[in-house]
């Protein structure tokens, strides 16, 4: 388990830096490149929950937050010699919630510098701008869930069908 936590708190480490690089380097300046269309490096200052969602009041999602690394801490425990790639994606989310929450708690807000273009015909000019932690959240949950959704019951249903055909070949000699 501690390969994993340790792929967590490197997360952090590179979130934090690329938060207090962002501060620094953009904070009250125009965005880099400065002809950025698709991608850009733009300062923000995120009052509400991912992508700047707000439907839910920060408090009760600092809440959740909080209880949801607790969840993570036990999948992360049930996992950890099952699989790797649940792991892996376990550590990813953890890492994200562990370098967006207490910069939520202390600052009130969580510094966003990461801007992508998006096409016109879908719900945004561009992309929510985001960090280093919103991606891990996201990439965690990708492999986290690829995996329930498309690894897991297979497995399962592969070691079942193993066991069933080893007790027949048992049976049949």
């Amino acid at each position: 388990m501690l390969k994993f936590l340790s792929i967590s708190a490197i997360l952090v480490v590179l979130d934090h830096a690329t938060k207090y690089w962002a501060i620094v380097a953009l904070k009250g300046k125009h965005y880099w490149p400065a002809n950025g269309d698709l991608f850009r490096l733009d300062y923000a200052e995120n009052y509400n929950m991912i992508f700047s969602l707000s439907f839910i009041p920060m408090p009760l999602v600092n809440m959740m937050a909080i209880g949801a690394m607790g969840l993570l801490f036990y999948l992360l425990y049930q996992y950890k010699d099952k699989h790797v790639l649940p792991s892996v994606g376990l550590a990813f989310i953890l890492g994200g919630a562990f370098g967006n929450i207490p910069e939520r708690l202390i600052r009130g807000y969580v510094v966003d510098f990461i801007s992508f273009d998006w096409p016109d015909w879908l719900f945004f000019t561009r992309w929510p701008t985001f960090n280093v932690a919103d991606s891990a959240v996201n990439v965690g949950m990708i492999l986290y869930l690829g995996y329930v959704f498309f690894i897991e019951g297979k497995e399962e249903s592969s070691e079942q069908a193993s066991i069933v055909i080893d007790a027949e070949e048992s049976s049949t000699s």
